[in-house]
């Protein structure tokens, strides 16, 4: 197997018989390490099984769920969500487009997914294929092309329909009785750069992340869009900030999950890298202009609704938030090269290009006077992160009365967001993106024991138990509850003492915690 160390680069390990637990073979190379540096093991991110997943998001109707707000739009409907009722993303491509002129909208764009599949017709224009990879296993360094399984889950082309999203070229297409020629995606004049990490959304390996950005910061990409989430590591942690100190908009997923049934046990929090604040988390908002939870939904009417939802929250994680529209989005696939376009785009997916194709168009918007006020400060390049939050946030529609719980900053208003200027003053850096979760190992009195030991290996070791006891907390669903709490919540004897059975009842934990947590 593969560890990752505290620099995120993989490292050859023998799995032993007599050693189960991928965290336990960590714990064992820290032993004999003389760096004594962190170690975790690169582990495939599963917060539901994969089957459940594909089930949920497969697709035998070609028309809008039914039971989500659906468009009725007169003009554009097949791409309403981009119009300037909602998002204003044409609007602003027109204004961006007049204002800079067409041979001045330089951009790149790396969009982190599944890959693209060749031929279909709303794959961007500026498509530079040479330069997309692939960092699957067994793939390294071949182009990023969607291997199709020929099934109809709506995650064989998932990278097809984000991209296109993002950037697709114009059409001229029919759809269920309807029409419409122009341009599919929301910045079609970009340059896209498909890094394909994953052969399904349900699956994403630590390493494979960590190497498509690192891939998009050295290929000069100034914005990633990553239609994905799963659970914290040291890695992703290093990597979020490498992006973020480079100046790299980074729009990730805040998640999907799912309102009733088997799959219902994962968890309805932000997912990471959403949740840190270096990342712009792109929330769900229906047609109605409504949240896309269910709660929220039925607030205001009865009925029942298809089972997958957006995440949100808690609220001490939604200050890098934005909502974006779904579901009943236009989702282009190629399961049925017949029809490769269908109604029922769904989940936090369709709504991330959106907002990273608002950031791009900003950017792009801007370049001159970002350029100028960034000169010569090689080491405030994280600003021109904080000018396109402050633009989005600023901007965002905030008229929804929980928009603040469910939405976070508000809901996207690209058009808008342009009329707000670069400044460098008074903007704060954010919050580094790590993966300790309020004081976890003093609530669970392991830093007492820690301290028993070497003091070196101590501050590794009580690292590496703060990554190992976060991973459970998403991957349990007994200790999702847990993800609600920030550092200021006062936590009860009865509280510490359920993690503890869970965490010593988990064959997710490693020996070596456990041993820990018992420990006199």
């Amino acid at each position: 197997m593969e560890l990752l160390n505290n620099s995120g680069e993989k490292i050859q390990v023998l799995k032993t018989k007599d050693v189960i637990n991928d965290w336990d073979i960590a714990h064992n190379y820290l032993d004999a390490s003389a760096s004594k540096e962190f170690f975790e093991p690169d582990i495939e991110s599963t917060l539901f099984e994969e089957q459940v997943f594909a089930l949920k998001l497969k697709s035998s109707v070609e028309g809008y769920l039914e039971s989500w707000p659906q468009p009725n739009e007169t003009i554009n409907n097949l791409v309403w969500y981009l119009t300037e009722n909602f998002s204003q993303l044409h609007k602003a491509k027109d204004e961006v487009l007049d204002k800079v002129g067409k041979e001045n909208c330089r951009i790149r764009i790396a969009i982190i997914d599944t890959g693209y599949q060749e031929g279909h017709p709303a794959l961007p224009k500026g498509f530079d294929s040479p330069q997309g990879i692939s960092f699957i296993r067994g793939e390294e360094n071949k182009p990023a092309i969607d291997k199709n399984a020929g099934t109809i889950t709506e995650q064989n082309g998932h990278g097809t329909a984000t991209m296109s999203i993002l950037a697709g070229k114009e059409v001229d297409i029919q759809v269920s009785g309807q029409s419409y020629k122009g341009d599919f995606g929301a910045i079609p004049f970009a340059e896209i750069i498909p890094i394909r990490i994953c052969e399904t959304v349900a699956l994403i390996r630590t390493s494979a992340f960590v190497d498509a950005v690192e891939y998009a910061i050295n290929q000069g990409c100034e914005v990633i869009s990553m239609s994905m989430a799963g659970v914290p590591t040291k890695a992703w942690a290093t990597v979020v900030n490498k992006a973020y100190e480079n100046g790299v908009v980074l729009v990730t997923a805040a998640g999907n999950s799912w309102y009733r049934g088997i799959a219902s046990v994962s968890p309805i929090r932000l997912l990471y890298p959403a949740r840190w604040d270096r990342v712009i988390a792109a929330t769900g908002v229906s047609y109605n202009k409504k949240p896309y939870v269910m709660e929220a939904q039925l607030k205001e009417k009865g009925g029942s609704s298809e089972d997958m939802q957006g995440n949100y929250g808690p609220e001490s994680a939604m200050k890098s938030a934005l909502a974006a529209y779904t579901p009943n989005t236009t989702w282009a696939t190629l399961n049925d090269r017949n029809n490769p376009f269908k109604l029922n785009g769904a989940g936090t997916s369709s709504a991330t290009p959106q907002i990273a194709a608002a950031a791009a168009l900003w950017i792009v918007r801007y370049r001159k006077e970002i350029d100028t006020l960034l000169k010569n400060r090689p080491t405030e390049k994280w600003k021109k992160v904080e000018m396109v939050k402050n633009a989005l946030f600023r901007t965002g529609d905030k008229s929804y009365s929980e928009s603040k719980k469910y939405f976070g900053q508000g809901t996207l208003r690209a058009f808008d967001a342009l009329s707000v200027e670069p400044v460098t003053q008074g903007l704060k850096k954010a919050d580094e993106a790590t993966v300790s979760l309020w004081g976890i190992l003093d609530l669970l009195g392991l830093l007492l024991r820690l301290k028993s030991g070497n003091n070196e290996e101590m501050i590794v070791r009580g690292e590496m138990f703060g990554v190992e006891i976060l991973q459970e907390l998403h991957n349990n669903p007994n200790l999702h509850k847990f993800l609600d709490y920030d550092k200021t919540y006062i936590w009860t004897p009865e509280e510490k003492d359920e993690i503890k059975r869970e965490l010593l009842a988990s064959t997710n934990t490693s020996t070596r915690l456990k041993e820990y947590l018992t420990k006199e």
